[in-house]
């Protein structure tokens, strides 16, 4: 057997190695599409009358490393070196990164996955009616006093 990350590379499958790799199973995570995630990512702006953008935010850092600038007041030559000030106003066509590279999300697929599961699983939470709830007596849990074991519940139970 073997992990995502040794059976995915490419030099295991050169010809020399085969003999020894015969019969290998890879794992592999699942790779997913997350709708609307290039779209969103494109559309995030930094917020430049908030009080504490100073690179001190994930936007602002985002943005930073996005358009290769950096917002006011920059490390310390900066400017001397080349460096750009960020306006927050970069144009898209100069925004390629790595960040915007939505095809190959594996890990972050399977968090989106859990994200929208507990999102569904709260929701079925809220829309619980009483005296029709899946808990001792039919009542339902309350998002207020919500306890884990209830989430989990949620979970498993066939819809």
């Amino acid at each position: 057997m073997a992990s995502e990350a040794w059976v995915s590379v490419i030099s295991p499958q050169m010809p020399h190695l085969m003999t020894y790799l015969v019969g290998t199973l890879g794992i592999a995570i699942r790779r997913g599409e997350i709708p609307g995630l290039r779209d969103f990512l494109l559309q995030i702006r930094p917020d430049l009358h908030h009080e504490n953008t100073h690179g001190n935010s994930m936007v602002n850092q985002f943005w930073e490393h996005r358009f290769q600038c950096r917002f006011a007041p920059p490390p310390a030559g900066w400017v001397e070196a080349g460096g750009e000030l960020c306006t927050g106003q970069e144009a898209e066509e100069n925004a390629e990164t790595e960040f915007l590279d939505v095809s190959n999300l594996r890990p972050e697929y399977n968090v989106y996955k859990a994200v929208y599961a507990l999102a569904y699983a709260l929701d079925d939470i809220q829309q619980c009616e009483p005296g029709r709830g899946p808990f001792s007596n039919n009542t339902c849990a309350h998002l207020q006093r919500l306890e884990p074991w209830q989430v989990r519940y949620q979970f498993t139970l066939k819809s």
